[in-house]
């Protein structure tokens, strides 16, 4: 492999340094600093002259520090010379922000997608975006990397009447894609959502044959997790026996943690593209990495 350098973010240091671990070498060394006026200050201590700059973070919670963050560290590295930026963000943080709901909006994930273009970033490596759009409002190379499938193993290991579940029709691409996998037929839940409200949904009904069968919700991301909660209870009612979650990105606000660990869910599985801080850990909740997945991609872009 050629020369390179792995850089981290302070969004996510324990995947970084996982990926870091698993090709043989430590994070590059970078000051970070945070002022008391919440501006932040980077820093590249190691020479980089000529040399591909791998940057890992996930735009999480809260994501406009984090945002501006990597700003720095791409610029930092730009000054330094490197010869090349790869950008590597396990979740996209203004990815369901891809059109305009309502007139008077801005899309939000085409203007983030134009600033991380300002930076001169070669490729974009990232895992489920929520919407394919997102990945065509770049003009550079994208490779987006199905995190789904890390959860293959955890599944087949129910060995039951399995049935994968789309939480909504926005969902059905992804969740077929993991049925295929898994070897299982497809059910979706149909809903409509507030967009007055947000986080409010009202739940409809259910395609598919779900009774007397394991479901499996798949989705990409749990925020409050009134979606696969509420999914959960409907499918319940349509006489499944067991439900379970898997979700790729486990962005957490106030009040999931005591929603999903109270809700009929058997099991939540989630990946570490977000770090998930020691008090949103519950009994039901599994992590699964997707340390290896993403140093497949790093190996292949080298």
């Amino acid at each position: 492999m050629k020369d390179f350098k792995i850089f981290a973010g302070s969004s996510n240091l324990p995947l970084a340094g996982k990926i870091a671990a698993k090709l043989g070498m430590p994070l590059a060394k970078i000051e970070i600093v945070r002022f008391a006026d919440s501006e932040g200050r980077v820093r590249i201590e190691e020479d980089v002259r000529g040399k591909i700059c791998f940057v890992i973070t996930s735009f999480s919670n809260p994501v406009d520090n984090h945002l501006m963050e990597f700003f720095l560290i791409c610029d930092a590295l730009k000054q330094s010379e490197a010869e090349k930026i790869i950008a590597v963000i396990p979740y996209f943080g203004y990815g369901r922000q891809d059109k305009a709901y309502r007139p008077g909006e801005s899309i939000s994930a085409r203007v983030v997608t134009k600033l991380i273009e300002t930076m001169s970033i070669e490729r974009i490596v990232t895992i489920d975006l929520h919407s394919d759009s997102v990945a065509s409002f770049f003009d550079i190379p994208v490779s987006q990397l199905f995190g789904l499938s890390i959860f293959q193993s955890e599944i087949e290991k129910l060995k039951d009447d399995l049935i994968i579940v789309a939480p909504d029709a926005g969902g059905a691409k992804r969740a077929q894609s993991f049925a295929e996998k898994v070897n299982a037929p497809l059910a979706m839940v149909e809903k409509k959502r507030n967009l007055d409200k947000i986080h409010e949904l009202e739940t409809l009904n259910v395609i598919g044959q779900v009774k007397k069968k394991t479901c499996v919700i798949v989705d990409d991301i749990i925020a409050g997790g009134g979606t696969v909660v509420g999914a959960a209870e409907i499918l319940k009612k349509f006489g499944a026996k067991k439900v379970f979650v898997c979700a790729t990105h486990a962005n957490f606000i106030d009040g999931a943690k005591e929603k999903l660990a109270n809700s009929s869910l058997e099991k939540i599985f989630v990946s570490d593209t977000i770090l998930v801080p020691s008090a949103q850990l519950f009994s039901k909740l599994k992590i699964v990495s997707v340390d290896q997945l993403l140093v497949e991609a790093i190996k292949k872009v080298l």
